[in-house]
């Protein structure tokens, strides 16, 4: 069916007699000095009629702010609900257990948008739930770029789900199978996803209790077009527990996670599909913050090979404050040690808790509120502290005895082989190291302690005040310890610091930052005045006293960051306006009129420099770029 006419067919049925129905317009646009200007403008329609029910989004954008060029029909769906049946037809997005198996959403921001467009049925009668999905799925994923999404995962997808449900108990069965594309550096490889789940809840008085498992197993056919049998690659499962308690006015939660898709000491590459797949979703056991500092901190999550736990305990004190306490950690599942730089082995870290040893790349955070109103709720407050500890990379691990390898040659005059040499196998022999242990470790490290602060009142006339403050300060090393640094591949050993005396070792620390500091000093502080319903203004100050890697340039010095540091010679035309000074470098500065039309109508402006960094959504992270000295106008309409 062509979109085009589907959408004007759409369009003049919502003035039909007896249809109720909802809009909603986005408009936004953006142009800095960094050469990126954008523009998004989407149009959603929804429709009710009777137990009929229909939605449909079109966009253009050309550019939009992260993704490609569209001038056409985004999403659509149609929902038809006879009796106790339930069809959908056009863009379906699920949410089944804790998204083990099955959690879909469309996140504008990350651009992340794993829904199947397809056929939905669905049952519920009584305490039983019957769900089918029947379709397909396009997954982008970025690559170097951080706007245009480079690799595609093209899924031809079905899943089921039977949910029984019975007063306080709640079981449910889950499969999902997806034929896959996946999209490599160079290539695609075709694989298939079997995954299995069941999940059980339960509720109590004061107390619930949530568990839910899934088995899954991938395999890949090189050439679709031989006739070949699929090799049988990958086998694992994923466990998720959560139980809460709760006494009067306070409440402890408690995860657990093991998820053991695949393995591995470092990030997994496109090249490697893993295990897990775009439509698992699953609990981070993270914190998803409120504070942009502690935002970009954060862990970047890994599906794939991951255990950890997570408490946080709340409530309300005597004088009517509320405290929030958090606890996490996380580890892979094997602690890793690399055999020789390039060639690694894990071991299964034993029991169930993750591991804070480096080779098994740790995260840990903790965090803790007090918030609370004064002066008849007037006055709000929340003062926060906020704590970091990642292992985000591993260069080299290795303790224990030098080992070498013994390659294996034979000569063979065979054609094939060119009268020449040819390699064998390679075998790990020890060599004699009674007197010594070798100890060559280099990792990376990162901490952070975070303090954030809010305090607002609200005037009596409508009018009130907030001021945000954040301070961090953050270190970043790179670590080496022990008394060898370089492997030697010629004899296949790892070099001693001083051969002559083993025992000699050495702990040094580098610092990551440009300039050679060992802290990074970073502050942000934003002043919002508004009026209820109205309007607001926020203005904005971002600053940081070191960067990591490559310093980042501000190319132009506008009046907003002149007027901010009080530089008189800007506005009398004694700076050059495409000449910042330094002071700037590190700062950004930026303004924000959000202003209501209409109780639906918003119209919001900003104007200046925004630095950056991590941001995490729903479980995906991405990062964001620096936006300097530029333009957004966003506007929201809902009738």
């Amino acid at each position: 069916m062509n979109r085009k006419f589907l959408c004007l067919a759409f369009t003049v049925s919502v003035w039909a007699d007896g249809i109720d129905y909802n809009a909603a317009i986005t408009v936004n646009y953006g142009d800095s000095y960094d050469f990126y200007s954008y523009t998004e403008n989407r149009l959603d329609l929804n429709l009710f009629y009777n137990n009929i029910q229909a939605w449909v989004q079109y966009e253009y954008s050309n550019p939009p702010e992260i993704g490609f060029p569209i001038n056409d029909i985004r999403k659509f769906r149609i929902e038809y609900m006879p009796l106790d049946f339930t069809i959908k037809l056009g863009d379906i997005y699920e949410f089944w257990g804790r998204g083990l198996v099955l959690n879909q959403f469309d996140d504008q921001v990350t651009n992340f948008d794993n829904g199947t467009r397809g056929l939905f049925l669905g049952y519920a009668k009584g305490p039983l739930t019957i769900s089918h999905i029947n379709g397909n799925t396009d997954i982008w994923e970025l690559g170097n770029d951080l706007r245009v999404p480079r690799y595609k995962h093209i899924h031809n997808m079905y899943a089921n789900q039977v949910l029984y449900e019975l007063s306080t108990l709640s079981l449910g069965l889950t499969n999902l199978h997806s034929n896959e594309t996946h999209q490599k550096i160079f290539g695609e490889s075709f694989v298939q996803h079997k995954l299995n789940g069941i999940y059980a809840s339960w509720t109590g008085i004061n107390a619930d209790l949530f568990m839910e498992y899934v088995d899954k197993k991938a395999t890949e056919k090189v050439n679709i077009v031989e006739n070949v049998p699929h090799d049988s690659l990958k086998n694992g499962y994923g466990l998720y527990c959560n139980l809460n308690l709760y006494r009067g006015n306070w409440g402890l939660s408690t995860e657990y996670k093991r998820y053991s898709f695949d393995k591995g000491h470092s990030d997994f590459p496109v090249n490697d599909y893993g295990n897990q797949i775009d439509f698992q979703t699953m609990p981070t056991l993270v914190r998803e913050q409120n504070s942009t500092l502690m935002g970009r901190v954060t862990h970047q999550y890994n599906y794939n090979d991951e255990r950890g736990v997570q408490i946080a305990l709340n409530g309300t004190l005597p004088n009517g404050y509320y405290l929030l306490a958090q606890y996490s950690k996380i580890s892979r599942n094997e602690e890793w040690q690399s055999v020789t730089p390039m060639d690694w082995e894990g071991s299964y870290i034993r029991g169930y808790l993750p591991s804070s040893n480096p080779s098994a790349i740790p995260y840990t955070e903790n965090y803790q509120e007090i918030n609370g109103y004064h002066f008849d709720d007037k006055l709000y407050f929340r003062l926060g502290r906020g704590e970091n500890y990642a292992v985000p990379k591993l260069m080299r691990y290795f303790q224990g005895e030098g080992k070498t390898i013994t390659e294996n040659w034979v000569y063979t005059d065979s054609i094939e082989w060119d009268n020449d040499w040819f390699y064998t196998d390679s075998v790990l022999g020890g060599i004699d190291t009674s007197n010594y242990s070798v100890e060559a470790k280099f990792w990376q490290e990162s901490r952070s302690i975070t303090f954030p602060f809010e305090l607002s009142y609200t005037f009596d006339n409508g009018y009130s005040m907030s001021l945000n403050f954040e301070y961090q300060e953050r270190k970043k090393r790179n670590i080496t310890k022990g008394n060898a640094t370089t492997f030697i591949y010629s004899d296949s050993t790892w070099s001693l610091i001083d051969p002559e005396n083993p025992a000699t070792s050495t702990l040094v620390y580098d610092t990551q930052f440009s300039d050679g500091r060992n802290t990074q000093f970073n502050r942000m502080i934003s002043l919002t005045f508004s009026r209820a319903s109205k309007w607001s203004l926020t203005l904005a100050h971002d600053q940081t006293s070191t960067f990591e890697g490559q310093q980042t340039s501000d190319p132009y010095y506008n009046p907003l960051e002149a007027l901010l540091y009080g530089d008189i010679k800007y506005f009398t035309g004694k700076r050059n306006k495409s000449d910042p000074p330094n002071f700037i470098q590190k700062r950004w500065v930026s303004a924000k009129i959000d202003y209501y039309l209409t109780p639906s109508q918003r119209v919001s402006i900003q104007y200046g420099s925004i630095q950056g960094g991590l941001f995490c959504s729903n479980g995906i992270c991405r990062v964001i770029p620096a936006f300097n000295d530029g333009l957004n106008v966003s506007y929201t309409a809902v009738f």
